[in-house]
């Protein structure tokens, strides 16, 4: 079956996070055309598809939710193009594919592709494996690293909410009356001189929404807004939050923590970084190691093991985007890619029969 048309059938259902329900039956009948030997839909929702039986286990964990926002899907010049084309059920369909076309011994080995649930939310998919102790001896997590990127690290995120209140008055005598948002904004500006980093080795900080004031001449008596800081492996959640409850607590205000996600940063010698680069080699291509300065469900399943990265086509550029497209031949080259990494770490010799 060809990876393009996998990705097709994927699209063809708008699957926002708290809708992953919607590809029971797609993921089912995939599972069996592609020749996996079990299908399982977990506590959680997530759908997970097995080959083998063996103790060496490969984790292969993309995610079926997507950002809200539907668009047209279909196949266009070469192209797929649709809600999650690449973030990140064009990472899913190469594993897919990849993977039911992977040469490995059944009877010593296994590989389980997992489409997890709510990775654009709170990660409860990926939270769900750990929970549940899945072993596995590796693992990779299907996102948009170019095709011939290997991602072997993801920064940590901070996301709170500030609130604060005032007494309120007229804006014609602003100095006589007490405004929530300005207390806000003294605590905002705080946060963004502290965290005003512009690379990937820096915290940075960013505000994603405000609400304050109901009148055009009245100060505002309330006002909150959504503040996310990311910062690299090497700091930690605590000092981060120590910092920016120093800027509450300054102005008088208060601050809810929404989520908490650490940092995470696998080795460049693990087993599964050196599978995926190798085969990006035998394919033709020089492997790229990438250090992304968002999140993703690796910052989680890396409590199962730390011996994970991130590997998918499609330009991360375009994700959370109206124009999420991707090629043919990137699908192609990724599922080729995840096959002989797949052998490669278990099996070490085998080779992929033609799908």
């Amino acid at each position: 079956m060809r990876v393009e048309q996998v990705l097709l059938e994927l699209l063809s259902q708008y699957t926002p996070t708290g809708s992953e329900h919607r590809l029971a039956e797609t993921m089912k009948g995939l599972a069996e055309r592609l020749g996996y030997d079990d299908f399982e839909i977990d506590g959680a929702g997530n759908y997970l598809l097995r080959r083998g039986r063996g103790a060496k286990t490969l984790l292969l964990a993309g995610h079926v939710d997507t950002v809200p926002g539907e668009l047209e899907w279909g196949l266009r010049g070469g192209e797929v193009y649709g809600r999650g084309a690449v973030d990140a059920k064009g990472p899913l369909a190469a594993m897919l594919v990849g993977a039911s076309v992977a040469r490995i011994d059944p009877a010593e080995a296994s590989v389980i592709v997992a489409g997890l649930v709510d990775e654009e939310g709170e990660g409860r998919g990926a939270q769900e494996l750990v929970r549940r102790g899945v072993r596995v001896d590796g693992a990779v997590v299907g996102e948009p690293t170019g095709g011939n990127g290997v991602a072997v690290s993801y920064r940590g995120s901070l996301t709170v909410r500030i609130s604060a209140t005032a007494r309120g008055g007229h804006s014609s005598a602003p100095y006589m009356g007490d405004s929530a948002l300005e207390k806000l904004l003294n605590v905002i500006q705080d946060i963004r001189l502290t965290f005003a980093g512009r690379s990937y080795e820096d915290p940075t900080s960013a505000v994603t929404q405000i609400r304050a004031g109901d009148w055009p001449t009245k100060l505002p008596e309330s006002a909150e807004a959504i503040v996310n800081i990311r910062y690299p492996p090497g700091l930690e959640t605590v000092s981060i939050l120590e910092r920016v409850e120093a800027a509450v607590s300054l102005y008088g205000c208060r601050m809810e923590v929404l989520d908490t996600t650490e940092p995470v940063a696998t080795r460049l010698t693990s087993p599964v970084v050196r599978a995926l680069t190798r085969s990006i080699l035998r394919q033709g291509a020089k492997p790229r190691i990438l250090k992304k300065t968002g999140a993703s469900d690796m910052n989680i399943l890396y409590r199962l093991t730390g011996n994970i990265a991130a590997y998918g086509p499609g330009n991360s550029l375009l994700a959370h985007t109206s124009e999420e497209v991707v090629s043919v031949a990137d699908l192609e080259f990724a599922a080729k890619v995840i096959a002989r990494a797949v052998e490669e770490f278990l099996s070490g010799s085998a080779t992929a029969r033609e799908g």
